[in-house]
């Protein structure tokens, strides 16, 4: 049987190179912000919900008196769960033979190499929409939003300023005793290269800011020219997205910056990455597809709605979530920020 510029692309190699590229891409995965959590893996039992129970993370009341009058008086452990929302998404691609032609190169073989970068594109903006929805729209959040006490100058009366270390200051602040696991950040990249004209940004080796866990395979990133480095911010990681959530235009941009401990975002699969092609013999045309089906949940958080395989647009639906976490045992917080660079 003749081969078909389709068999170039071979979905049993080149599934698990995409979702091993997939991964090297994926920002808030290497700096340890997103951790796959097994409860919410829903391979087995199916569903477009995933629930995880959990016991209240301290106990309430006091030591009593003893007394050899008195008995003591039992108390309670209390329980809740965590709700987290399956996303279904796929995406289909397809090259006829006349465009390789008057290309002079092949249309799917280019599709093949960007795919793990779209991939890990698409699946931040989930992870993004997501945070939207706990925290409701940039400098004008409800009190309603299920993250609203862990916002620094996101409601309508405050006047949102350039990142500076008070903003890290203020975060662990809100976070109370646990602030100091604060691990990470995320900013617009006008936020960033803010930073990076005041010289407030510090680059660290990567193997410094992952636990010297860091790995290369070849190229400049192996050491060829050097240890790669990341760049830190008051000793949090940074991730730059010019995906997060933005509020007005021009120099009048306001962007939100989000701060995290690590594992801040639990990740699971109800089914990995699947890849198909196919060949149109009577259009001359080469596809393919692919599907996941995957859940990005905020620790602490609860999908409170019974909207299943939920859009972007329902994702950042604030009546949509609510929180079941007290506030400083979760591990996210927002700052609303404006940026020199407009």
């Amino acid at each position: 049987m003749a081969t078909l510029r389709s068999d170039i692309i071979i979905p049993e190699v080149f599934t698990p190179y995409v979702i091993e590229q997939t991964t090297q891409r994926d920002a808030f995965l290497a700096s340890g912000v997103v951790q796959p959590m097994a409860e919410l893996n829903a391979a087995e039992g199916g569903g477009d919900f995933i629930n995880v129970p959990f016991y209240a993370a301290n106990l309430s009341g006091d030591f009593e008196v003893l007394s050899d009058s008195s008995s003591l008086t039992p108390g309670k452990i209390t329980a809740d769960k965590q709700v987290g929302v399956v996303l279904h998404r796929g995406r289909a691609f397809e090259s006829r033979d006349l465009a390789a032609l008057a290309a002079g190169s092949d249309p799917m073989a280019a599709i093949g190499a960007k795919i793990a970068d779209y991939i890990a594109n698409q699946r931040q903006k989930d992870l993004l929409s997501c945070l939207a929805g706990v925290f409701g729209t940039v400098h004008t959040t409800s009190s309603s939003a299920a993250f609203f006490p862990l916002t620094i100058d996101g409601e309508s009366g405050d006047t949102p300023t350039a990142l500076s270390p008070r903003h890290v200051a203020e975060a662990k602040a809100l976070l109370g005793d646990q602030g100091e696991k604060l691990t990470a950040i995320c900013m617009h990249s006008k936020v960033y290269y803010d930073l990076v004209e005041r010289r407030a940004v510090d680059y660290v080796l990567a193997t410094d800011s992952n636990g010297g866990s860091a790995t290369a395979s070849g190229g400049s990133i192996a050491g060829a020219f050097g240890s790669p480095t990341v760049p830190t911010f008051m000793g949090l990681r940074v991730i730059v997205s010019d995906d997060v959530n933005t509020n007005g235009s021009g120099s009048s941009t306001e962007y939100a910056t989000y701060f995290f401990t690590e594992g801040a975002i639990g990740s699971g699969e109800q089914l990995g990455l699947q890849t198909e092609t196919d060949r149109d013999i009577l259009a001359k045309s080469d596809a393919m597809s692919i599907d996941l089906h995957y859940c990005y949940h905020p620790i602490g958080a609860k999908w409170a709605v019974t909207d299943a395989n939920p859009t972007r647009a329902q994702l950042q639906t604030v009546g949509n979530w609510s929180k079941v976490y007290e506030t400083k045992n979760l591990g996210i917080v927002r700052a609303t920020n404006v940026s020199n660079m407009d």
